[in-house]
């Protein structure tokens, strides 16, 4: 079980859904998963996903357009990890983030942040 599980739903992103998986992946840090949810995207945003070659990304395909609210809920519904953390396409994470969270969470007793 993954101490995180990153939750994005993806909608017509292609030009940003790179950069934010990129943040991600580039972490020195690997106890986590990333569950993209595309949300019926009319552009190519579910093609880049799917050329991304990592195991930290399990990419699912809705079937029908619920928007990102419905598309986090089929997140929750796979996600494995201890700590869910929702970010949105167009969102990027600094180098050292999940180290951050991390020991903030070790020294603290909460279940939200």
């Amino acid at each position: 079980m993954p101490k995180f599980s990153v939750i994005i739903p993806v909608y017509n992103c292609e030009n940003l859904i790179e950069q934010c998986m990129n943040s991600f992946l580039s972490q020195d840090y690997d106890d986590y998963e990333i569950i993209a949810v595309d949300d019926c995207s009319t552009d190519n945003s579910l093609s880049v996903l799917q050329s991304i070659n990592s195991d930290k990304l399990i990419v699912i395909e809705q079937k029908e357009n619920g928007g990102s609210a419905v598309a986090r809920n089929v997140g929750i519904s796979k996600a494995s990890g201890e700590y869910l953390w929702f970010v949105d396409a167009d969102d990027a994470v600094v180098n050292d983030s999940f180290e951050k969270l991390e020991r903030y969470l070790s020294k603290r007793d909460v279940d939200t942040i």
